[in-house]
């Protein structure tokens, strides 16, 4: 058996769109990933808040872990031209152990409004389902997060349910795979 890097994992999880590149985190990425996580202004719209250097490389950690454990992960997201660090986008488990997989996206401020969350959405959520065989993949926000809302509905999402957790209402929506949405009587929740 041949034991890969992370560095050729990487590689070869890479994923591209028209203007964006896409790479799993690696445990070098903890200044990047703090440009995002310690940005008031984007953890203001996240379910996580707003994250201390330390806390965002704690995160970091977990991101790292969880392309080792499963295959699959959040992606750092640059600007295929420059190379610029934008953000985040990738599938994740929603909790440890958990049969739901999550869509999960943020990116800096300054790139809002230009259709880049649901273009590295899009991709991620193209390669969740032909590659890694997923059925059914979750996507959660703050309910009174209107741009991500868009993001997902653009993308094909359904609303699924609304929950409040502690004074903040989270809403929760899904799609399925391609292939799924032709096998009626599956429940989102059977499968991923």
């Amino acid at each position: 058996m041949t034991v890969q890097s992370d560095a050729a994992r990487g590689a070869r999880e890479m994923l591209e769109t028209e203007r964006l590149s896409l790479r799993p985190f690696t445990a070098a990425d903890g200044g990047d990933l703090f440009t995002l996580y310690g940005d008031a202004r984007v953890m203001s719209i996240r379910k996580i808040g707003l994250r201390t250097r330390a806390q965002s490389d704690t995160e970091l950690a977990g991101i790292v872990q969880h392309w080792r454990r499963h295959g699959f992960g959040l992606y750092a997201v640059f600007d295929k031209t420059t190379g610029r660090f934008l953000g985040e986008c990738g599938l994740r488990e929603r909790a440890p152990g958990s049969d739901e997989i999550e869509l999960s996206y943020g990116l800096v401020p300054d790139t809002w409004g230009r259709g880049l969350a649901a273009e590295a959405a899009g991709a991620v959520l193209a390669d969740g389902f032909a590659r890694h065989g997923l059925r059914h993949i979750y996507a959660i926000a703050r309910a009174d997060n209107a741009r991500s809302r868009r993001v997902m509905e653009k993308l094909g999402f359904r609303f699924l349910d609304a929950e409040d957790k502690g004074g903040l209402t989270v809403v929760r929506y899904v799609i399925e795979a391609p292939e799924a949405v032709s096998r009626p009587g599956q429940k989102p929740s059977q499968a991923n």
